[in-house]
C-alpha cells in the first residue's frame, strides 16, 4: 500500500505518489508521521515568513527596489531580530542580491554589515537567528 494525491488539470490527469511502498501497517504508520512532520516544518515555516512580510511592509521594501536601497533601509532597523526577520522575508533572489551589495561594498566588520557577515548562510541566503 501507498499513499498519493491524484492529480487532474483539463484532460491530464497523474497521481503523485505522497509515501514509499508499504508492506505493513508500521511501515506506512512511519511514512504518515514523516509527512506530518514535513507538514509541520512547513507551517513554522510559513509562520516565519508571514511574520517577516509584515515586517517588510512596515519598512517599505518593495521587490522592485534595488540591493543598495533595500540594505540603506535593512542597516537603519536598530533592531537585531526585527533586522533578520525583514531581510529573510525577503524573496530568495533579492536576499541574494542584497547579500552581494553587502558583501562587496559595505565594511563587513563594523555595524550591521559585521551583523550580516556573521549571520549570513551562501546556501539558503537566509540569516541566522
Amino acid at each position: 500500500m501507498a499513499l498519493g494525491i491524484r492529480v487532474k488539470l483539463s484532460s491530464f490527469e497523474t497521481v503523485c505518489p505522497l509515501t514509499a511502498s508499504c508492506k505493513s501497517y508500521p511501515a506506512l504508520e512511519s511514512e504518515v508521521q514523516g509527512i506530518r512532520q514535513n507538514l509541520d516544518d512547513l507551517l513554522k515555516e510559513a509562520r516565519r515568513l508571514f511574520e517577516g512580510s509584515s515586517k517588510t511592509d512596515r519598512l517599505g521594501l518593495r521587490p522592485d527596489m534595488k540591493a543598495e536601497q533595500i540594505w540603506s533601509i535593512l542597516s537603519g532597523v536598530s533592531e537585531e531580530k526585527e533586522f533578520i526577520q525583514a531581510f529573510n522575508a525577503l524573496e530568495e533572489g533579492k536576499r541574494k542580491e542584497v547579500a552581494e551589495h553587502v558583501l562587496s561594498h559595505c565594511n563587513v566588520f563594523s555595524g550591521k554589515a559585521a551583523v550580516f557577515s556573521s549571520r549570513y548562510d551562501d546556501r539558503s541566503a537566509l540569516l541566522s537567528e
